[in-house]
């Protein structure tokens, strides 16, 4: 049988599919919560793009032709005009912010961004107007592969999130570990606290329907500088006082963070010998990724179930877990752009010698 290029082509964007597939799904089956798997989700994405194009290229098929060619065009058209008014919708988002959360640096982070996107065009002429042409396209070209590189890492961030949520967890957990955040005037359970307790009791009343089991909750969150009473403790009043008393609760009340939610939760679970993989952590659905990952720091093997996060204040919550990730891996991340912002420089030099 004889094969021309087209028909290789084929056959081998075809193989590096499946090939990306087969990657992705071991990942998973690893560890369902890392960048990896953004990472190979993404490029099994371009690669089924490149497979589909090939094969339709040289089918010649007209109104297969036809067809990709319009799909070309839905998918490019709303993607630029999301590039061109990106600066913009990140400042209405950031004013619904402002209104409705506190006016911290965390709570910022798309009013910055936005206005950085928005006066970007205002500091390129500037720049250009002072600085020599060699000077200026090095200087950008180091911004663009900065800004590149953050881009690259926050698209496998969102797909690594999304990936997670095509899975539901089995019903036949022994606890559910909630995660705490600061209570409202020291005290009272913030509604976005409240939504994390309500997802552990939707998720236990739904499990006990099915096969009469019904989990451990452990209320997890110690006391802050400003909080008159622990976390833990607020929950567990909250959960009793909302239709939980069915419930075994227990009242966490040491951890400061995230890590020693999780850490302190296992060292319940251990003197109470229940199975460490048998279990959940609810938090909130934007938080459940980083959670995850200081879950297996501890020895914790678990899932993550998330409450639903006001749709106002995604973009937000997002960008933050986002940074928390980067930092938690800054030496990477450090090392990477440091390497490729020296072999731009020399690069850009070796381009000014010729």
């Amino acid at each position: 049988m004889h094969f021309n290029i087209g028909t290789w082509m084929v056959i081998i964007s075809w193989l590096f599919f499946c090939l990306s597939c087969g990657m992705l799904t071991f990942s998973l089956k690893k560890n369902k919560f890392r960048l990896l798997n953004g990472v190979l989700g993404n490029s099994a994405l371009l690669l089924l793009g490149v497979a589909v194009s090939f094969t339709i290229m040289y089918s010649q098929i007209y109104f297969l032709e036809r067809a990709l060619i319009i799909a070309a065009v839905i998918i490019i058209v709303p993607l630029a005009l999301l590039y061109f008014s990106m600066g913009f919708l990140l400042l209405w988002n950031a004013a619904i912010v402002w209104r409705k959360e506190s006016h911290s640096l965390g709570n910022m982070l798309t009013l910055i961004i936005g206005i950085c996107l928005i006066l970007s065009p205002l500091f390129s002429r500037v720049v250009r107007s002072f600085l020599s042409p060699y000077v200026t396209s090095l200087l950008f070209g180091l911004i663009g592969i900065v800004v590149f590189y953050f881009v690259f890492w926050l698209g496998n961030f969102i797909t690594s999130f999304l990936i997670t949520r095509l899975f539901r967890p089995r019903w036949d957990k022994k606890y559910i570990i909630v995660l705490g955040s600061g209570l409202i005037g020291g005290s009272r359970v913030s509604p976005l606290l409240a939504s994390r307790i309500m997802k552990a009791k939707e998720f236990g009343e739904q499990q006990f329907q099915k096969n009469g089991l019904r989990p451990l909750i452990i209320f997890s969150g110690g006391q802050g500088p400003d909080e008159k009473l622990p976390e833990g403790q607020a929950m567990k009043d909250y959960g009793l006082a909302h239709g939980m008393q069915d419930f075994t609760l227990i009242a966490e009340t040491k951890s400061k963070n995230t890590y020693q939610n999780m850490l302190f939760s296992k060292q319940i679970l251990e003197e109470k010998q229940i199975d460490l993989k048998a279990g959940l952590f609810a938090t909130s659905d934007y938080h459940t990724f980083r959670a995850a990952g200081y879950a297996r720091y501890v020895g914790l093997d678990i899932d993550g179930i998330g409450a639903k996060t006001s749709k106002f204040f995604i973009p937000n919550a997002f960008l933050r877990e986002y940074i928390a990730i980067l930092m938690n891996h800054k030496f990477f991340h450090l090392s990477m752009l440091s390497i490729l912002v020296i072999i731009d420089i020399f690069a850009s030099w070796g381009f000014n010698v010729k």
